[in-house]
């Protein structure tokens, strides 16, 4: 049987940018990138960095060419809000586990808390998870604990940055300590959490995980996953209105699309400029647009093709260059000159390079 063709138009690929989604308990990363696709319609989006179903707060969503950044926001330092559980252990160490040991958790010495907390500033090994997505010969940890399979942990190399302690709440069997967690890229928290557990004698798990920050990325700016769904199923619920009046189909429009996505997302959808630092970025014309994402360099000759005025840029720098409406980055290029000299160049020398098409 023939595959079916995909029908032209039916996703928008146009939409472009991270999307910064206040993550709700009880979905998975993915299953959030599948909804935002799936109410946006839109050609691909990626995560960039897994929270565990029972966490919430800042899921940076890649969508369309930005997916092509991927590692930009995965080796980012994260600050998270974490709930650290005392008297309690499971085998999880998270709240989705089962129970594996009981203590008074109740009757802690502060002092010493404050002092066992402490000593977890700075670089360190940590033990991954038993039930992590690490891989050891081709298989993840999690399959391993779940087939009841004994497998040697592995450790890797981690660095928390800083832990402020905001709160010490004692209960009828068990103490929360409430922290404000900084590490860097790769930092287990709910390890974190079994460790500080282990070391106070009480045992412990991450009760809850809220992401505050990734990088420079903000929950502040984040939109909840409910108001973007909300206004997908009104616009929806319009455009059906609006066919059964006409006594039409409605065409899916991406252009249309994305330019009202855009305008209901606004800070919450950062643009590949401002992600990788605030580049500079450079508007192509329509006929130079097919050339760059064909990976083609841009020449002195070929730069009447830019609309605008060419900003101000050194040998080596890097800026994104646009397609004509500005609705999408094209490309991620690098100078091969600075723009003082181009009066000295002849048309064919190579101005711009490409380093990444972002498709």
């Amino acid at each position: 049987m023939s595959r079916r063709r995909r029908r032209q138009g039916r996703n928008d690929e146009i939409l472009q940018g991270v999307l910064l989604v206040d993550k709700p308990a009880g979905m998975t990363s993915r299953e959030v990138c599948e909804f935002v696709k799936g109410r946006l319609r839109l050609g691909k989006v990626g995560h960039g960095g897994t929270l565990d179903p029972f966490a919430t707060g800042l899921l940076p969503l890649l969508i369309n060419g930005a997916t092509r950044l991927m590692p930009h926001l995965q080796d980012q330092d994260k600050v998270y809000r974490a709930t650290v559980r005392l008297g309690v252990r499971t085998d999880t160490m998270d709240p989705t586990g089962e129970v594996t040991a009981t203590a008074d958790g109740s009757q802690v010495d502060e002092e010493r808390l404050r002092e066992v907390i402490a000593g977890f500033v700075g670089k360190q090994e940590q033990t991954v998870p038993r039930y992590a997505a690490a891989r050891v010969d081709g298989k993840r940890l999690y399959e391993y604990a779940r087939d009841h399979e004994e497998v040697e942990l592995p450790t890797k190399e981690v660095e928390i940055h800083s832990i402020e302690v905001l709160s010490i709440v004692a209960g009828a069997q068990t103490t929360d300590v409430e922290l404000d967690i900084h590490c860097g890229t790769g930092t287990y928290v709910r390890a974190l959490a079994d460790d500080i557990g282990e070391t106070m004698g009480t045992g412990g798990y991450l009760h809850q995980l809220h992401r505050l920050r990734n990088g420079g990325l903000s929950v502040a700016a984040a939109l909840p996953l409910a108001a973007i769904g909300d206004q997908a199923d009104a616009w929806r619920d319009e455009r059906l209105a609006r066919q059964e009046e006409e006594g039409r189909r409605i065409p899916f429009v991406p252009e249309q699309n994305a330019r009202s996505w855009s305008a209901f997302l606004g800070g919450a959808l950062i643009p590949v400029a401002l992600l990788l630092g605030g580049l500079a970025t450079l508007r192509v014309s329509a006929e130079l647009v097919p050339r760059v994402r064909g990976g083609q360099p841009l020449r002195k000759g070929e730069l009447e093709g830019i609309a605008g005025e060419l900003p101000p840029f050194r040998n080596g720098d890097r800026l994104v260059l646009e397609d004509p409406d500005g609705l999408r980055g094209l490309a991620l290029v690098r100078a091969n000159c600075g723009r003082e000299s181009l009066s000295r160049r002849e048309p064919s020398a190579i101005v711009f390079q490409i380093e990444r098409v972002l498709r």
